[in-house]
């Protein structure tokens, strides 16, 4: 993964922070708000004074106006724990350039994101189940580990992300945030995984990643066309009309599948695969409110 990314680019990507659509507690300190009112630099509200609390946080201005005595709270900084979930079914591996390719890029950039951020970071492997998972990381120390992870997980199988995404039930440990890349070409559907994963208190970001001739066909005439995950074969006759009516039903599929994640208040993209890297982190992610500077 080293080659993939110049230092320009990766200066580019400590600038940057995840924006989740609701404020996740982690385990660590860090550099995430919270919720929690801790002991932090940055103010967040005042409270009546209890005998017990620490009489250093007391505001003694507002002692001077009122004689009454407050207590100042801080925004308390923690840390987040992004699990990546990558789709590398037999299908992400199609295209040109390939689907998982680019998904894996995406991971890759996205782990550093956050663990220049000092928050954690964890990787599961998602096909007809869970194949792989690299538990949490945390430390620009870790980059490497979780790089060499993305990099040597092998593509194939058939696609089942509700099977996948819940079977990482046995994994989880608290809430946080789960980047889901994938074509979302799953037979068995996609809504039950994601509900789960909200379940599990997971704030949601899905990127549904297309190959360009996915999303703009240039094959005609008679063909025979195979399932790369069932093997099953069809033989078509691509025609100007068949192919407006295959884009209708994409287009069907995708207002699906966005229309799912705002109605459950997930982040959800569509992304090809054949777009530079550096312009889907660094333009169509912060255009999407998925990023954001810090």
């Amino acid at each position: 993964m080293d080659d993939l990314f110049d230092q320009q680019f990766l200066a580019s990507l400590e600038r940057l922070a995840l924006q989740g659509r609701k404020i996740i507690a982690g385990k660590h300190s860090g550099e995430r708000r919270s919720p929690n009112k801790g002991s932090s630099v940055e103010f967040a509200d005042f409270r009546n004074y209890t005998s017990g609390d620490d009489f250093r946080h007391i505001d003694w201005n507002a002692y001077a106006r009122s004689e009454r005595l407050f207590l100042k709270l801080f925004m308390e900084e923690q840390d987040l724990l992004l699990t990546i979930f990558l789709d590398l079914s037999q299908s992400m591996d199609w295209g040109q350039p390939a689907k998982a390719r680019t998904a894996r890029q995406i991971a890759a950039a996205f782990a550093y994101l956050a663990l220049s951020s000092f928050d954690r970071v964890a990787l599961a492997a998602c096909s007809d189940h869970l194949s792989a998972f690299l538990p949490p990381l945390r430390g620009k120390g870790s980059l490497h580990r979780v790089w060499d992870f993305i990099d040597r997980l092998p593509a194939g199988g058939a696609t089942d992300l509700n099977r996948s995404l819940k079977e990482f039930g046995r994994y989880a440990s608290g809430g946080g945030m789960a980047l889901v890349i994938s074509d979302f070409m799953s037979p068995p559907g996609f809504q039950e995984g994601l509900k789960y994963l909200q379940y599990l208190k997971q704030d949601v970001i899905v990127l549904q990643l297309l190959a360009p001739d996915e999303l703009e066909p240039t094959l005609n005439g008679d063909l025979r066309l195979v399932d790369c995950e069932s093997g099953e074969t069809r033989e078509v006759t691509l025609t100007p009309m068949v192919i407006k009516a295959y884009k209708r039903k994409l287009q069907q599929y995708t207002d699906t599948i966005r229309n799912f994640c705002h109605q459950r208040n997930m982040g959800y993209w569509q992304l090809s695969a054949a777009e530079p890297l550096e312009d889907i982190i660094l333009k169509s992610l912060p255009a999407a409110g998925i990023l954001g500077r810090r």
